[in-house]
């Protein structure tokens, strides 16, 4: 089931946080956990990624926790979704779209790891973290900061190195922030240019680096490579 709250009276200064999982014990003891940190409020929850689309856009969190493997839609569908939503979907234009989307899951396997980077996912921690981490990590993803469960720095860490490419410089700075989970509107605001430029930039990584035809590909390609750095 839904829940929402939805208080016209919501402090802007809090970081606004919808949990979405599946399991809800596994809700309840996050949400506890939350509920005691002062800068912190839990303005919703979802079972699984179709309420996730429905709640999103209504409450407009500033964090996003999302597992993976939920009903409906996984987590790596659900991610690009809301990246993707249409404008007039999207609210009030006085909040933040989409959420900063932090990944909690019990998985930790390089697929998962790079295709929802892909998605637009700022933060990838694992389940058996202790509470506090996760606190941790929704506060650094809000700084624009990586959150990152160790075990999941070890899978971005076991790259190759030195790889052969002939991308351009500003090809290269493109892929690293598609693989940081920057949606192509932002990279063009982050580079400071045209989003038809950062479409042919894509298209042409695509045509460049071998085996490569989707997003997806491209940051596994990045991370596997060494492209991008863990900051």
């Amino acid at each position: 089931m839904l829940a929402a709250k939805q208080d016209q009276t919501l402090q802007r200064d809090k970081i606004r946080v919808v949990l979405a999982d599946d399991h809800h014990v596994v809700r309840s003891g996050i949400r506890s956990e939350l509920e005691r940190h002062l800068d912190i409020e839990v303005v919703g929850e979802a079972a699984d990624g179709q309420e996730v689309l429905l709640l999103a856009p209504t409450l407009r969190p500033d964090v996003l926790l999302l597992d993976i493997n939920m009903p409906g839609l996984p987590g790596t569908a659900v991610t690009e979704q809301l990246s993707q939503m249409p404008d007039a979907q999207k609210g009030p234009a006085d909040t933040p779209w989409p959420p900063h989307v932090l990944i909690l899951s019990a998985y930790c396997e390089p697929e998962y790891v790079y295709n929802l980077f892909a998605s637009g996912a700022k933060g990838y921690l694992l389940k058996d973290e202790a509470p506090e981490r996760i606190v941790a990590g929704i506060r650094q993803v809000m700084r624009g900061e990586p959150a990152l469960s160790l075990p999941v720095q070890r899978v971005l860490l076991t790259r190759k190195s030195k790889p052969e490419h002939d991308l351009s410089a500003r090809e290269l700075e493109v892929v690293r922030l598609m693989a940081k989970g920057n949606t192509n509107e932002e990279i063009a605001d982050t580079l400071v240019i045209a989003i038809g430029t950062v479409k042919n930039h894509v298209m042409n990584i695509y045509k460049k680096l071998p085996n490569v035809r989707t997003r997806s590909e491209a940051v596994a390609w990045a991370w596997e490579n060494r492209i991008v750095e863990i900051e």
